[in-house]
């Protein structure tokens, strides 16, 4: 049977959808066993069960440290180590945020990492104030602050967890770019498991909660689809335009609205849903300029 070979930009386009979904399933998965485990236990867990995932993948590839030795050669461990540390803190803090505020809260708060990208970029890393880049920051920034109301009798904590997340997870993109890294993702992938699953299990253990099988299972599952999130995320990249993945992907936000409604009984709130479309359009002004210029 004749296989039909998708267009580079439809099959990136699939794959930042598929990593869409697999994401917004994360938050789910944590709001079910918050209750019983941690949210730096789940994140021990989840690490520890994309650990085994990538560890079985690599074995059917090869000896899997031959893959840790290259990544060693290229790049100095203790670099890879803090930023697989702070990549780490960020994701203990936007679990700790979906414990506390709406799905839909979370996820619009989190497509701001490219802003706070952008603004280090400028202020680190001397990059070029551009028109695009202000207008974005502007408008990016006045969604955020639709979307969390500062002062707002609602404000909740977790918005700052959020917030911080996304501030984090922009401090890695900063350090990769610094470092220019080009490496294979399972690379990357299998030296950030390695250091941060250790950690993780440490800075877990005062808050140690032994899960229910059903939990276990519920973070497996959940490990596997970060994995595949993080592997199909850089497959999308290298397939299509990231001014078009970062709209794809922004189907993120009404699947968390619909699972946050029908699973927690949420309710759609409008200033969600305003602030971040004003979010997302930042984020699309800001890649389709850059995309111009380094074109």
């Amino acid at each position: 049977m004749k296989k039909i070979a998708l267009p580079a930009v439809v099959a990136g386009a699939l794959l930042m959808g598929a990593n869409s979904l697999v994401a917004a399933m994360d938050g789910v998965v944590v709001r079910f066993v918050a209750g019983e485990v941690h949210p730096i236990g789940i994140v021990f867990f989840r690490n520890l069960a994309s650990l085994i995932a990538l560890y079985l993948l690599l074995r059917r590839r090869g000896f899997p440290l031959g893959i840790a030795q290259s990544s060693a050669r290229a790049m100095h461990f203790s670099v890879h180590a803090i930023r697989a540390v702070i990549k780490l803190l960020a994701l203990v803090a936007a679990f700790i945020a979906v414990t506390e505020i709406p799905l839909a809260s979370a996820t619009a708060i989190a497509f701001t990492m490219p802003l706070f990208v952008a603004l280090g970029s400028v202020l680190f890393l001397g990059e070029r104030f551009s028109a695009a880049r202000v207008l974005s920051l502007v408008a990016g920034f006045a969604g955020i602050l639709i979307v969390v109301r500062p002062g707002a009798a609602t404000f909740q904590s977790g918005a700052a967890w959020a917030l911080a997340s996304a501030v984090g997870l922009a401090i890695v993109a900063l350090l990769m770019k610094v470092s220019a890294e080009r490496e294979d993702p399972l690379s990357i992938a299998w030296l950030n498991l390695l250091v941060t699953v250790p950690v993780a299990f440490v800075m877990a253990l005062p808050f140690w909660q032994t899960p229910s099988l059903f939990s276990l299972a519920l973070m497996t599952l959940q490990g596997i689809g970060g994995l595949f999130a993080q592997l199909s995320f850089a497959r999308a990249m290298k397939l299509a335009d990231a001014s078009l993945l970062v709209i794809v992907d922004f189907i993120r936000l009404p699947i968390a609205l619909i699972l946050g409604l029908v699973l927690f009984g949420e309710p759609i709130r409008l200033e969600v849903v305003i602030g971040g479309a004003i979010i997302l359009g930042a984020i699309a002004l800001l890649f389709h300029r850059e995309g111009r210029r380094r074109g």
